[in-house]
């Protein structure tokens, strides 16, 4: 986890320093579609632009091989499209073109694996009117995935829970990577409050490691790892997610 975050921060860092573009000093500027805007009707012009946004996310990435593990031992396994929950917090600097986002998902729809995504995105305004925005960027994280071994589990890991007279849980993480594109509407605007809603399209890329098997000794979701073999396979997983939520601009 720390070298992943060090490596993300030494990607972004070049971007969150040179990416910013001038200032537009004058009281109305022409946006590349010919509107002419007042400058303090645009977020970007604000001294510094917070956005909150919420969405419901759709999933298409998948890992055959813990499916069929899953299936096999009379688990859950994860649906053909599962549906997830995503938070993201974001933040213009004054006068920028540009969006640096912390975000973080999880899927909540009925499956015996618990899967989390914690990201780092920088993102792009190339369009926008008064009340519409399309942006397009990149964002770089970790994924996360756990399975409580509560039911049936192969003879090897059967003998090591018996072992350790515990419950058992497998665990793996990764690095994930995932461009997008988002589309935002602002129906409702005040001089310091904006309230709309907003699309996204994604391409995730999990590359996830090894099963971990291990326990949490004090039932506090620390977790042991017992370094050995779980002859459980793991498998990249790539795939396009959709979301859709609501975005609150101040």
């Amino acid at each position: 986890m720390n070298k992943g975050l060090f490596t993300l921060v030494i990607v972004l860092l070049p971007a969150i320093l040179f990416s910013q573009n001038k200032v537009d000093t004058d009281s109305n500027y022409e946006n590349r579609n010919g509107l002419q805007l007042n400058k303090h009707d645009d977020p970007a012009n604000h001294a510094f632009v917070l956005m909150f946004n919420a969405s419901t996310t759709f999933y298409t990435t998948k890992d055959p091989r813990i499916n069929n593990f899953l299936n096999k031992y009379g688990y859950t396994a994860p649906q053909n499209i599962p549906v997830g929950l995503r938070i993201e917090f974001a933040g213009m600097p004054s006068g920028g073109k540009m969006i640096y986002s912390l975000n973080a998902g999880t899927i909540v729809s009925k499956q015996d694996i618990s899967t989390a995504d914690l990201l780092l995105g920088v993102y792009r305004r190339f369009f926008e009117t008064k009340n519409f925005w399309i942006l397009a960027g990149l964002a770089l994280g970790e994924h996360f995935d756990r399975i409580v071994l509560t039911g049936n589990m192969p003879p090897s890991l059967d003998s090591l829970a018996k072992k350790y007279n515990t419950t058992l849980s497998l665990r793996r993480n990764g690095f994930i990577t995932e461009p997008a594109i988002k589309v935002f509407w602002y129906p409702l605007k005040t001089k310091k409050f904006q309230l709309g809603i907003f699309a996204g399209v994604y391409y995730d890329l999990d590359f996830n490691s090894r099963w971990r098997v291990g326990y949490d000794p004090h039932n506090d979701n620390s977790f042991k790892n017992l370094r050995r073999s779980t002859s459980v396979s793991t498998e990249e997983e790539f795939g396009w997610v959709f979301s859709s939520g609501i975005s609150i601009c101040l």
